[in-house]
């Protein structure tokens, strides 16, 4: 019901709540929550967290739920790699004293250039079950976040989804 309610709040503005969140703890969670969904698929989870990251300033519940969407598309993309392939890199960094960049990196067979601008367009998708509005949906709330979502990939050697969130100038542990 919470997920429900942070996505309706994209849509009215009714909550406009702006919290201090640690974006590596974000991370950790959301890997946390998808544990169970990660080990049953055979994939081998790699976490880089930089040290030292400023907060972000943003809704929580929203800017978790990019995350997990991003690495639910991950596993679902390494569906037809071979086991023991199957990798997920999950990482931050700074981006100089103003930003944070997270990236999830997945060994699938990756995204047809071709089709890597559409990817974040309402109603596109390349599953047969999807609904295609997980990465619309995701690219809204970063760019709502003062952010940017982009997708990578040479259609061979996986893919790479990134965002860049605008930091705060308090950092993490002080």
């Amino acid at each position: 019901s919470q997920l429900i309610n942070d996505i309706r709040a994209l849509f009215t503005r009714a909550d406009k709540r702006q919290d201090p969140i640690d974006v590596n703890e974000m991370a950790f969670q959301a890997l946390q929550i998808l544990r169970e969904q990660l080990n049953a698929h055979g994939v081998r989870t790699d976490l880089e967290l930089a040290n030292d990251l400023p907060l972000v300033m943003g809704h929580k519940g929203q800017l978790q739920e990019v995350m997990i969407n991003l690495v639910q598309n991950a596993i679902d993309a390494m569906n037809d790699t071979k086991d023991g392939r199957r990798a997920l890199r999950l990482r931050t960094e700074r981006q100089g004293d103003n930003a944070i960049v997270v990236g999830i990196r997945d060994s699938g067979p990756g995204i047809d250039p071709a089709k890597l601008n559409s990817v974040f367009e309402a109603f596109f998708t390349t599953k047969s079950y999807g609904t295609g509005l997980g990465l619309a949906i995701c690219r809204m709330i970063i760019e709502r976040h003062g952010g940017q979502l982009s997708a990578s990939s040479d259609g061979r050697n996986g893919a790479l989804f990134e965002f860049v969130l605008p930091a705060r100038s308090a950092t993490v542990g002080k």
